[in-house]
């Protein structure tokens, strides 16, 4: 009898722990500024960003309460307009659909980001002070309209060569030019087939 009582305290023990796990995955934390939820492989997604001060840059940091922050969540800085220019760490894998849509920064620095790979469609659409951009040699994809209706947006700077850049990823941002490696073929490809000016180095 005792044998049985150990044993079914033993599976409660578990499945409180299982659950335990599963709140806090799916917790949603406010640490200063930021509000972020942890993910599934123990990394932070921010999901917002909140502050009445007007910063000339804001540097994301690579971690918050000890987790390392890899996502840039959906609609994050959205309408934020208190940022002039942005840089983010190299911890960043993924920057979500909307995640700076409609802010006021002026300049995106993404060169230190070695794991980005993907930025989601309108990440940084009708951003209307943005005027330059660095992106990093691990970027695989830029998706539709993530520079959408940047009328400002003059500087792309490729640090290698994206794969997979959606035709309508600079959509109405007329005056932006793309700096690229003279081996980046996908990204020269790209400016060529859509007509968009380009400089080689």
């Amino acid at each position: 009898m005792k044998k049985i009582i150990s044993v079914i305290l033993a599976l409660a023990t578990v499945m409180m722990l299982f659950a335990s796990c599963a709140v806090n995955k799916d917790k949603v934390i406010v640490s200063g500024n930021y509000t972020y939820v942890a993910l599934e492989d123990n990394t932070a997604k921010i999901t917002a960003y909140s502050s009445s001060e007007n910063l000339l840059e804001l540097e994301i940091p690579s971690s918050i309460d000890d987790m390392t922050v890899t996502v840039i969540g959906s609609g994050a800085f959205s309408g934020v307009q208190t940022i002039g220019a942005v840089t983010l760490p190299d911890t960043i894998t993924l920057i979500e659909e909307n995640a700076f849509k409609g802010s006021s920064i002026k300049k995106a620095y993404m060169h230190r980001c070695s794991a980005l790979t993907e930025i989601q469609p309108f990440a940084f659409s009708e951003c209307p002070e943005l005027v330059q951009a660095t992106l990093p040699r691990s970027l695989e994809t830029i998706g539709e309209r993530a520079f959408h209706y940047c009328g400002k947006l003059k500087v792309v700077n490729f640090s290698g060569d994206t794969a997979n850049i959606h035709e309508f990823a600079f959509d109405a941002s007329p005056e932006v030019k793309i700096y690229a490696k003279a081996d980046a073929k996908n990204v020269i490809a790209f400016a060529e087939n859509y007509g968009i000016e380009l400089s080689k180095s």
